[in-house]
């Protein structure tokens, strides 16, 4: 009996309740979110976002394709008015670089111990930059066994040297 008076006084104790209903009235009301501000705060976020994508620029090397040697006749006549511009090439490959230009040709520059002798293309550009002023474009013709940062590291003393313009060839020949 012992058992039995103890589950009689923890039942009142914790009396159980009945859930009661608080609302006035028996209906439920559903409401309707007003989504208004939020898509308003969309229509100004994204065209915000959209333009500020334009500004952002990413590390990007800018280059250029060499100009194609199809248009033999056409070219001819031009070189004319353009007798103060060179086409200067430079050639690359894993033994060293060389310098070619319109009817010129420089000696090969060796690579030392694995690495290319940066310093001498930069005297080299410069001093064709001291004789050429108005030259601003180049092109790199590199052979296939040239690793990229080499090719990078290229285009970068080319730009130092004041030849923005640099175009890329992949055909050593």
């Amino acid at each position: 009996m012992n058992d039995q008076e103890k589950q009689k006084q923890m039942a009142k104790a914790y009396p159980v309740m009945k859930r009661t209903n608080k609302s006035l009235s028996g209906d439920i009301e559903l409401v309707d979110l007003d989504v208004t501000p939020v898509m308003n705060l969309f229509m100004v976020l994204i065209p915000f976002l959209i333009s500020m994508a334009v500004f952002t620029h990413i590390a990007v090397i800018d280059f250029s394709l060499p100009p194609s040697q199809a248009g033999g006749a056409g070219g001819e006549s031009g070189q004319e008015g353009e007798s103060k511009e060179l086409d200067i090439s430079i050639v690359i490959t894993r033994g060293g670089f060389q310098i070619v230009g319109t009817g010129k040709k420089l000696d090969m520059v060796p690579s030392e111990r694995g690495a290319y002798q940066f310093d001498k293309l930069r005297a080299l550009l410069k001093a064709i930059k001291f004789q050429y002023p108005s030259q601003k474009s180049v092109v790199l013709v590199f052979d296939s066994d040239v690793v990229y940062d080499d090719i990078v590291a290229f285009m970068d003393v080319c730009r130092e040297s004041q030849f923005p313009d640099i175009g890329l060839s992949g055909a050593v020949g």
